[in-house]
């Protein structure tokens, strides 16, 4: 067994000799190689957080328009039925048991919120769901309702990772565009700047 510690019988050019072989031996990184390091994790994260962002707002974007679709078909199912949208209530599946319920998310009888099983802390987007002639009606309440129209608007949650996505609207007339800026539920498009979806 061989050691690197320098004998005290060596004379002072062998002590020297011996020290620098074993300074040669030494391995690590220079202060310049770990800067350089640095640098490029700073690059790649700078380049990948923004990205990673923009697929999560985009997932939810396209899992609420995929609701909104889904709710239509459920519309048009009731219409065909009823020959009227008023009185629709959205059909909720619960993951668990595959056991089928009907209900808005909240009392107003208008909100259904994404993803399924998200609350009013925990979701992404609410739905408005309202009727089509009177926007501030929900298709349950009786009086003023026709029934004949309906319209959805998509609001994305303010505090979370869609908080920059689209506000979208889908309409049993067919309008369904998107816009970055707030929308209204009584609009008759998505204002300036909107974007078919």
């Amino acid at each position: 067994m061989t050691s690197k510690i320098v004998p005290t019988m060596m004379s002072t050019a062998q002590r020297v000799k011996t020290i620098r072989t074993y300074k040669k031996s030494a391995h690590g990184f220079t202060l310049i190689e770990l800067m350089i390091i640095v640098s490029i994790v700073a690059i790649l994260a700078a380049i990948a957080i923004p990205s990673y962002r923009r697929y999560m707002v985009t997932n939810a974007e396209r899992e609420t328009q995929a609701k909104m679709l889904q709710l239509q078909i459920q519309l048009e199912r009731w219409r065909a039925r009823s020959f009227s949208y008023q009185g629709f209530v959205p059909e909720v599946v619960n993951s668990n048991d595959n056991s089928v319920s009907y209900s808005y998310d909240e009392a107003d009888n208008k909100t259904i919120y994404v993803p399924d099983g998200s609350d009013t802390n925990t979701h992404r987007y609410a739905i408005t769901l309202v009727d089509g002639t009177n926007t501030g009606s929900s298709l349950v309440a009786t009086g003023i309702v026709t029934g004949r129209t309906w319209k959805m608007l998509a609001t994305p949650n303010p505090t979370g990772i869609t908080s920059k996505a689209h506000y979208m609207v889908l309409t049993s007339t067919g309008l369904s565009c998107q816009n970055i800026t707030s929308i209204d539920i009584s609009s008759v498009d998505c204002g300036t700047g909107q974007e078919k979806w």
